[in-house]
């Protein structure tokens, strides 16, 4: 029945509208995989690695990780940066590695970051036992995709990114060229997947309370593709001493959320949350499990000392 049932969805998605990129509940510490108008953005070089278990207690749910290297660059006036990402969802697997860069500018008492990402999006059907209504392995249907059938296209993300001490705001678009995907089938043609464009609004706000040492700081991600349900994620968190954090978050029609983080080092940050579904596959799933673990870390050049020196021993 399992097996029938995640079938008898792939062919209906030919008819069907949901968003494809990647969620993420601690969307505030990976902008740069929504935007890539932040590349840059740090005066730092920061890793960051997310690990995402979403559903658990669901058959073939998905589980996604992803890795970003963010690098300022000062005679590129802004940045580079890299996207790494596994999202597992079903018999499918979706690796993609991404290379962006971001124009930063100051700009009013912030700084206003441009950027344009390149990746480069690999499909594969790693595994499934394909049942069809009639009983066969669907062996003669050209909309299914053999077993270990694989395809890759290129693809584009453009993003516009500010931010000063007390506010930030961005506005996105992924999958712009929305490409192609061709798996091969079992009857020698081809099932297609297409990508479909995705479009990204966040912002935040800083409120460092008077006379504390606590800091509030709501944000908002809505998203869309224009077709499925429009999805807005918000979540409002507390920074205790600039070291600790938590907080809470409400995705709509589909979870909410609690968070957590720790500063562990000045430069090393760790972030836990777990999504509560609300929909109505909460009744099969034990909820949504987040890792988030950060560092970003400088490379200081020691400053030229004017003047010419010589020294008899070295011609």
């Amino acid at each position: 029945m399992k097996r029938l049932f995640v079938l008898t969805f792939l062919l209906l998605s030919v008819g069907m509208n949901a968003q494809q990129d990647l969620q993420f509940t601690q969307f505030v510490q990976n902008k740069m995989l929504f935007n890539p108008g932040f590349t840059g953005n740090r005066e730092s070089i920061c890793l960051d690695v997310l690990h995402r278990s979403q559903w658990v207690g669901v058959d073939n749910a998905p589980t996604t990780q992803n890795f970003n290297v963010n690098l300022p660059v000062r005679f590129l006036h802004g940045g580079i940066g890299l996207v790494i990402t596994n999202d597992q969802i079903g018999f499918f697997q979706d690796i993609t590695v991404g290379l962006a860069y971001g124009y930063q500018r100051e700009v009013g008492n912030g700084k206003l970051g441009v950027g344009l990402m390149v990746d480069f999006k690999n499909k594969a059907l790693t595994s499934g036992e394909w049942l069809a209504p009639d009983g066969s392995s669907g062996g003669t249907d050209v909309s299914i995709a053999a077993n270990q059938s694989t395809a890759l296209t290129p693809d584009l993300s453009f993003g516009v990114y500010y931010e000063n001490e007390r506010w930030w705001a961005g506005l996105s678009s992924s999958r712009l060229i929305e490409g192609e995907f061709q798996l091969g089938n079992q009857v020698g043609s081809s099932a297609a997947f297409r990508g479909k464009r995705h479009y990204y609004l966040m912002g935040g706000y800083n409120w460092a309370i008077p006379n504390t040492n606590w800091e509030l700081m709501p944000a908002v991600l809505a998203k869309s593709d224009l077709s499925a349900p429009f999805t807005v994620d918000v979540n409002v968190n507390a920074l205790y001493n600039k070291r600790i954090w938590g907080g809470v978050s409400y995705r709509t029609q589909d979870a909410i959320s609690a968070q957590a983080g720790v500063y562990v080092l000045p430069a090393l940050k760790l972030g836990y949350s777990y999504d509560h579904t609300l929909s109505d596959i909460s009744a099969q799933s034990g909820g949504s499990h987040e890792v988030m673990l950060g560092y970003c870390f400088k490379i200081e050049r020691p400053e030229k000392i004017p003047g010419s020196y010589r020294n008899p021993r070295f011609l």
